[in-house]
């Protein structure tokens, strides 16, 4: 599991190493060339597969219909055109049969995809890449009469595709073919009893893409400043100013990472290891630019649900960080930073079984580590940057009747927008 989680954190910042061409060729590339970034809407489809359930004490097998599924992509070239950076978001399921008594839902996201041209990406040529991904797949049947089953999922998956592209002025067409290793189930068909089910290992994709690039929008002299700066570089490079204040929000999932010991034991049917909903990450703090460390103080309010079969699970966190982070270097704009935070965590804790309440409300305090990156193609001088990172928070755990609910997480702030006001202010004066 370890391993599988530095993996993916690691993915985008590895990928730096394959982009290697010729000396005359690098001489070329500049700073403002090397990211440019798309949205993607598609469909993936999946072959039809066996579905089972319990009827009548006896497990009964029956197909699922195949299935298009929709996503959206937000992503990026990067590399000068030699690798695509994404993650993307289920949409909806269209069944090609409908059946009146199964249905299911199979829902794939991307945490994090990295894919390789071995060519570099162009206009009006077909050019081929290979790519993997840390992704998620749930996974839900519903079979009548009780149409409760839990949703089930995978969480850390590591999965692979191959495809090719063909691009038009912004647009372009994707023609793919993704591979799921992991595609075993052991689905609870009721309470007691689980059965293995098997989901397609493969899916083709179909997606368009609209592209744009916003770093070359600033006047000539701004460019020209930005594209002279090393291809690697302290973060701190032509830094001058003390420091400025930022405020940041963007959106963010977390992960359990631990089985729990009480779930195992009271609810074998539901979720071992709880998946948040979305949520938001609202940040403000202060950047000591000839330090290269910015902190920050950090608002997240995820969820956690788990539910089936009458039971239902919920927890509800409201945490306040405060962190310190230091920036490593700075690859033309990609500037990557480690730090640690110390959290203050409200959880509440409710149970709903066999019509019965349970709640457990508590504070506490957790240590954590921090690792992510800004992109930063104009040093310190943009008043608009976007932030990744990654909060882990190893010790977090309570207990519901005298047993350990191991509540281990992994934070994903995606995407979040930072703002430097007073940066905006100098500019219009």
């Amino acid at each position: 599991m370890k391993r599988k989680i530095l993996m993916s954190i690691l993915t985008s910042i590895t990928m730096y190493t394959w982009a290697q061409e010729n000396p005359s060729e690098e001489a070329k590339k500049k700073r403002l060339d090397f990211a440019k970034t798309y949205f993607e809407l598609g469909g993936t489809f999946f072959p039809s597969f066996t579905g089972k359930s319990m009827v009548n004490n006896e497990v009964e097998t029956f197909k699922n219909s195949a299935s298009f599924n929709q996503y959206l992509t937000w992503g990026g070239f990067h590399f000068w055109g030699h690798a695509e950076l994404y993650v993307t978001f289920p949409l909806n399921q269209t069944d090609f049969k409908k059946n009146d008594q199964n249905s299911f839902e199979h829902k794939h996201s991307v945490v994090t995809g990295a894919r390789f041209f071995p060519w570099v990406y162009q206009e009006k040529k077909i050019i081929p890449y290979v790519g993997v991904s840390w992704g998620a797949l749930d996974f839900h049947q519903k079979s009548k009469p009780n149409e409760d089953q839990p949703f089930i999922s995978k969480d850390f998956m590591m999965n692979y595709d191959i495809g090719v592209l063909y691009g038009y002025r912004n647009f372009s067409l994707r023609l793919g073919l993704n591979y799921f290793p992991d595609n075993k189930w052991q689905y609870p068909i009721d309470k007691t009893n689980k059965e293995e089910i098997k989901t397609p290992n493969f899916a083709f994709q179909l997606g368009l893409l609209y592209s744009m690039d916003t770093s070359n929008n600033v006047d000539k002299e701004t460019r020209d400043k930005w594209n002279s700066y090393p291809r690697l570089s302290k973060q701190t490079l032509g830094s001058f100013k003390f420091g400025d204040f930022f405020v940041g929000v963007g959106p963010s999932m977390s992960f359990s990472l631990s089985k729990s010991e009480y779930n195992e034991s009271q609810f074998p049917y539901l979720k071992n290891k709880i998946t948040s909903k979305n949520y938001f990450d609202i940040a403000a703090g202060y950047h000591f630019y000839k330090a290269g460390i910015f902190t920050a103080l950090s608002f997240r309010n995820p969820k956690f649900e788990t539910e089936g079969y009458g039971s239902k699970q919920e927890i509800k966190k409201t945490s306040l960080a405060l962190e310190g982070n230091k920036f490593l270097t700075d690859y033309t704009g990609f500037a990557p930073y480690i730090g640690i935070n110390l959290a203050y965590d409200k959880l509440k804790y409710t149970e709903n079984a066999d019509n019965l309440k349970q709640e457990i409300t508590f504070n506490k305090i957790e240590p954590g580590l921090t690792i992510g990156w800004d992109i930063r193609p104009g040093k310190n001088d943009e008043a608009l940057i976007l932030r990744t990172n990654f909060r882990w928070y190893p010790f977090s755990e309570f207990e519901v009747d005298g047993k350990k609910f191991k509540f281990s997480q992994l934070e994903y702030n995606l995407i979040q927008l930072v703002f430097y006001p007073e940066k905006l202010i100098n500019k219009k004066k």
